[in-house]
């Protein structure tokens, strides 16, 4: 299985947002605008992919289902 990913950030790039943002949350320090914005963005097109890729799960909903309907 291969995994396509269109983001135009590098590795090196996402690893500091991630570890600027944890270095905000442990600090208690709200995360600057710039930083939210590009998480943001990212996390945005990596849905936007998966829901074209796979469509809408409603995974928990049929769970949810099954459990209601066991004794």
């Amino acid at each position: 299985m291969s995994i396509e990913t269109t983001t135009t950030a590098t590795d090196s790039e996402i690893a500091a947002d991630l570890e600027a943002v944890l270095k905000h949350v442990i600090a208690g320090t709200p995360v600057d605008s710039a930083l939210s914005r590009r998480v943001r963005a990212r996390s945005e097109a990596m849905t936007e992919e998966l829901l074209r890729k796979y469509g809408e799960l409603n995974v928990a909903v049929d769970l949810i289902r099954e459990v209601r309907d066991e004794p």
